[in-house]
Parts: structure tokens; sequence; C-alpha cells
């Protein structure tokens, strides 16, 4: 009974997320950081779930959103970056690998656990949540410290995004040089409304299912081949490598709730998680992660803003392109209303999800070279 009792958790509270999701409770909080709470209830109270199913439905769920994420990537828009939202970016990768170096020596090395933790943040300061939880799994973090990274990675980010719609940009105005518009045409990117009947909806999520089942079943073949078991690390690469190919294709282009699947499954695995954390652990040794993450995030930011002053690179441009690398591309359309630069937003989408594909990389490099450092 209790695989029944877990796969109807699993599925029946993203869902009942999803449906209520216009719901202001849920929006202020936020609909995963609401799955890890209902987890953690849940694994409080006497209900018998079966950790393995728990575990397995939670794993195969990040993978099919991570391959998601990047099927929906349009890589055709990249050709069409101005070289300053470009530049902004790599310069924000440039802060979080300076304040990655700098924590290493000052906490993570001392820290269990230290090396995976600094890249599951290079993943979800270059990418997004998917990128940390994946890069998490591929080098067989302790879901304990999932969550703990997870929960104050969403604690400061809530917090840096309160500042981002209020007062971010009059005080980085002080620094940085006012936006000035190439040309007197609007850039905003409109996505079009695609209205699908239930028919059309099922059809297209059991395609999109089905494509990435078969790049992770590709994907797992090939580890098993080279390693004769399952390699995470390869695993995650050869499904973002093999991703990024099929989203080249015009059948899988047009292909519509790419975003949307990718985001239920990530709803998923949240659940997953948060079912699966010790409390104790967490209410014990909870103060060093956050310390550790805090520093890593607040330290990007500064950084990103004076390598920003050095080149001269406009506020407006400098804060898209933080935000589309700390939160990936759902928050930059409001970001770009607060700041009022609908110009924007097409390169910041465009951004949040070049930050997608290149996050599985960087931050399972990142955990690597710090693990060789400290050998």
């Amino acid at each position: 009974m209790n695989y029944l009792s877990s796969i109807l958790i699993l599925i029946g509270i993203p869902a009942l997320l999803t449906k209520y999701s216009y719901l202001k409770f849920v929006q202020w909080i936020s609909p995963i950081a609401l799955c890890y709470a209902a987890g953690f209830i849940i694994s409080a109270l006497p209900i018998e779930l079966h950790p393995g199913i728990v575990k397995n439905i939670a794993e195969v769920s990040i993978a099919l959103s991570i391959s998601l994420l990047v099927l929906n990537s349009q890589f055709s828009r990249f050709r069409s970056m101005i070289g300053s939202a470009l530049k902004a970016f790599f310069l924000g990768i440039l802060s979080l690998f300076i304040s990655l170096v700098i924590a290493y020596y000052f906490m993570a090395n001392h820290m269990e656990n230290g090396p995976e933790i600094l890249g599951m943040l290079t993943g979800v300061y270059v990418g997004g949540t998917p990128n940390l939880n994946a890069i998490a799994l591929a080098l067989e973090v302790p879901s304990d410290i999932i969550v703990l990274v997870n929960t104050s990675e969403i604690f400061y980010g809530g917090i840096y995004f309160l500042l981002l719609i209020t007062v971010i940009k009059p005080f980085f105005s002080l620094f940085l040089r006012k936006y000035v518009p190439i040309s007197s045409e609007s850039m905003e990117h409109k996505e079009e409304e695609i209205s699908l009947n239930l028919v059309s909806k099922i059809s297209a999520i059991a395609k999109l299912l089905s494509l990435s089942t078969i790049i992770l079943v590709i994907s797992f073949g090939l580890s098993y081949l080279i390693y004769q078991q399952i390699n995470i690390a390869l695993f995650l690469i050869s499904t973002t490598t093999l991703s990024v190919l099929a989203a080249q294709f015009n059948t899988v282009k047009i292909l519509p709730l790419k975003f949307e699947v990718a985001d239920f499954l990530l709803l998923i695995f949240s659940l997953g998680i948060g079912l699966q954390i010790n409390p104790e652990k967490i209410f014990s040794s909870g103060a060093e992660i956050y310390l550790l993450v805090g520093s890593v995030f607040f330290g990007t930011i500064a950084l990103h803003v004076l390598f920003s002053y050095l080149t001269k690179t406009d506020v407006d441009t400098m804060i898209i392109s933080s935000t589309a690398a700390l939160y990936g591309p759902p928050f930059i359309v409001p970001v770009a209303k607060a700041i009022k630069n609908n110009d924007i937003v097409f390169y910041g989408i465009t951004l949040g999800l070049l930050g997608y594909v290149l996050g599985n990389y960087l931050g399972l490099g990142i955990a690597m070279l710090f693990t060789w450092l400290g050998s």
C-alpha cells in the first residue's frame, strides 16, 4: 500500500500546486518552497511511504526536467545577442568563480561535502534550481545537504528578489551608467499564446516525455557501456548534450509545454527531496551551510557590480544578466517590468536558457576542481 501512497503524494501535491498556482499565497512563497515544506511536514507524520519509490521517482523527475529545459532552449537566438548582454552575463560567472574560490579557502575546504556544495551553487547561480539538484544527484550528495542548500538559496534569493523589484536599480544607478537603447524600436520578446485542448495537451506531454525518456535511456546505456555501471556524472553530461542536439530539430522546436512539464517534474523532485530529509540534522547543522551560501551569493553580486562599473556596463544590462544567472528565465519578465525596461526581456530570457545549458558542465567541473585541490 505504501507504494501507491508514495506515488499519489508525489504526483498529487505538485498537481494541486500547479492547479492553484494563480493564488497569491502560492506565488508569494513559490510552489518549489511549498513542495519542500510539504515533504518536510509529511516526513514528520506517521505516514508510511516507500523510500525506494520516493528516491527513484525524484531522481527520474529531475533528469527529465533538465532534459526538457534544454530542449526548450532556442539556440538560434544566441547569434543575435548583443555584445554587452553576453559580456555582462560572463562577468557574472567570473564574479561567481572568484566568490567560490574565496569561499573554498575560508570555509568550504573545512566542511563535509564542501566541494560538492560549491558545485551545486555553481549550477544554480549559472543556470537554475534544476541544475543544482541534478549536480547534487550526480555527486551523490546526501538528501539533507541538498535540502539545506536549496532552502538557504531560496532564503537569500527571496531577499534579493524583493530588492530587485524595489530599490536595486536606484541604488546600483549610483555606480553604474544609465541604459541607452540601441534603437528606438522595442526589442520586447512576446511569446505567442497557444491554445490547446485537452487531447492536444496530453499528446504534447506524451511526446515530450517519450523524447526525454529516450535521451535518458541512451545516456544510461552509454554510461553502462563505458563503466559497466551507472556513472551519474557521465549520465548527466550525456543527457544535457543529447538534449542540446535534439533541440535543433524543427519537430522538437514546435512541441509546446516543454517548460510547463519541466516545471511540474521539478515540483515532484522538490517534494521527493523533502520527504527524505532528516529534521534533526537540518536544525543542528544548518547554520554553516547558510553562511557559506550567503557568502557566495552576495559576494557574487558585489563583484558583479564592481566589474560592471570597471567595464562601464549599464545598470539595466547588469541587473537583467544577474537575474538570468541567479534566477533563470521565469524571473526575467517581472524584473524587467520592475526596472521599466522591456527592451531587454528577449536577451534576459536567452541568457537564462544559456545558463541552463552551461550550469551542469560548470557545476560538475567546479566540484571536481575543488575536490582535486583538497586531495
